[in-house]
């Protein structure tokens, strides 16, 4: 509070723009996970949709983090801000009204976007606004103020879900979008234009944005369709293509939207790889645990997220002390030991689900939330260490683009493994219930208790229907908990490659680091 008093009334309005800005347009993504099994009930969604939902709010963070800065310094902070607030109060409201999951995808997209857009501007905004000497204070209570939100924002969500209407959520983000769009034409800030000779890289963002574009869907086809699919294996050669254009078209340019430079440095490449392991682990668990709780075992959207609390608790209290730690310890040490233990509690997990056993999955939730704090800062500082401060803009960029594409590409991965391990479980319905093709596809929707579902249950006798109910239940188990332990296993590779790659680096500044530009 003492500091708050220090800046002025102007620097005041500008922190807490920026904080609430951020914080409202960042727990979007996380804010529907407990409302996605009614959501799937109520628009009759197929799980390939329920997974877009998610996906399509994550995927233009991945193309457009690197270029929004960029954007900003050319238009000006307050243009770009204040489009990306209507473009998110428009988006949210066509995600409100969305008659189907086709709608929602789209609003989805449009709210991404303009996340995306307003991403680097609240720190941008306080790194001009406030002191330098408060830099630090400043930027640690805009983190924490989007994990308070972000924490809450779920089960917000939950409780418009259980006492009216999942749709109330995203009108709550359309009115919020609309006020904090008047808000910031309150004041004149930010600069852009002429000032600015970085011209922007259209090429490298259109090629990023195809690559990445196309080999998410060919994974969702898989997901959806079976790993047979050639069409599915022709749009991953062409995402491969155009994400190989975009290597040699930032190669070629004098200023790049991602400055591939970087990924020569150990410490870099180990950051990046630790963040985006992290976003995959923690997307995958919350989305089909959320599903888990509330199809499978009957629970209401609250008293899902009661249980996922505890996962919460680690991100909430733990980042003063991993700041601590980072004076006895070495980065690069925190990092592994945060990973292994996230590999280490997604099998705690895993246990718990397959023995059905709460207590021991509420004590698994701990560990993992206890693990996330110990990745994301340590990881971004790990990254910082090894350049000058003249290349922070750049690392920054490159650490935000690794850790969306982490959760983009773990859904993707991860639904493909998820569908596959369920199609062989269900298999076992042809033998049960006699089930033709048609039944089949309607099997999607028997754990959502969704329309197709309930009149596949209908045309079955009530022993082959009950029959049919609870194989369909351990089927999406069974596809959560190999999605569960493949996770675990790519953050156990990915610890073990960080101990070999940085084992003889000590954090802190490289003294040999030459800048980036």
């Amino acid at each position: 509070m003492r500091r708050f008093r220090a800046i002025t009334r102007r620097q005041r309005r500008m922190m807490a723009l920026a904080c609430i800005t951020s914080s409202v347009l960042f727990s979007s993504a996380p804010g529907i996970t407990l409302a996605l099994p009614t959501i799937q009930r109520d628009l009759d969604a197929s799980t390939s949709t329920l997974r877009w939902i998610v996906i399509a709010a994550q995927l233009p963070l991945c193309c457009l983090a690197a270029a929004a800065g960029r954007l900003a310094d050319l238009l000006g902070y307050r243009a770009v801000l204040r489009t990306a607030l209507l473009g998110f109060a428009i988006a949210s409201a066509v995600c409100a009204l969305g008659p189907t999951g086709s709608w929602l995808i789209l609003g989805r997209i449009l709210q991404g976007t303009a996340v995306a857009l307003a991403a680097p501007l609240g720190v941008a905004l306080l790194a001009r606004e406030i002191p330098v000497r408060m830099h630090g204070w400043a930027l640690g209570t805009l983190a924490l103020s989007i994990t308070v939100t972000s924490t809450a924002a779920p089960y917000l969500v939950a409780a418009l879900t259980d006492f009216a209407d999942w749709r109330w959520g995203f009108g709550a983000y359309a009115v919020a979008g609309l006020v904090l769009f008047v808000l910031a034409g309150q004041e004149r800030y930010g600069t852009g234009g002429k000032s600015v000779s970085v011209p922007m890289d259209w090429k490298g963002f259109l090629t990023l944005t195809g690559g990445l574009t196309l080999v998410v869907v060919s994974l969702e086809r898989v997901a959806a369709w079976g790993h047979r699919d050639l069409t599915a294996l022709l749009l991953f050669l062409a995402g491969a293509v155009v994400l190989l254009a975009f290597v040699l078209v930032e190669r070629a340019v004098a200023d790049p939207l991602i400055d591939l430079r970087m990924c020569r440095r150990r410490n870099v490449v180990a950051a990046g790889g630790a963040l985006a392991l992290a976003q995959w682990a923690s997307l995958v668990l919350s989305i089909y645990l959320s599903f888990y709780l509330q199809q499978v075992l009957d629970y209401s959207a609250l008293q899902a997220g009661l249980v996922v609390l505890p996962g919460y608790l680690g991100p909430l209290l733990l980042p003063s002390l991993v700041g601590r730690l980072h004076d006895y310890a070495p980065t690069w040490w925190t990092v592994v030991s945060g990973a292994l233990l996230g590999a280490v509690s997604l099998l705690l997990i895993a246990r718990a689900v397959a023995r059905g056993d709460i207590v021991m999955l509420v004590l698994g939730l701990l560990a993992f939330g206890c693990a996330a704090p110990l990745v994301y800062t340590p990881a971004n500082s790990l990254a910082l260490s090894s350049v000058p401060a003249s290349s922070y803009g750049l690392i920054s960029g490159f650490t935000t683009t690794a850790r969306q594409l982490g959760g983009v590409l773990g859904l993707a991965v991860s639904g493909m493994v998820f569908s596959q391990a369920q199609a062989d479980k269900r298999a076992r319905l042809t033998r049960v219930g006699g089930l033709d093709s048609v039944q089949r596809r309607d099997l999607d929707s028997l754990v959502s208790d969704g329309e197709r579902g309930r009149r596949l249950l209908d045309s079955l006798p009530r022993p082959s229907a009950q029959a049919v109910l609870d194989i369909a239940n351990g089927a999406y188990t069974q596809g959560f908990l190999v999605a569960l332990l493949a996770t675990a296993g790519l953050l156990t590779l990915g610890s073990v490659s960080m101990l070999v790659a940085l084992r003889h680096r000590m954090s802190g500044p490289v003294q040999d680091a030459g800048d980036l530009r």
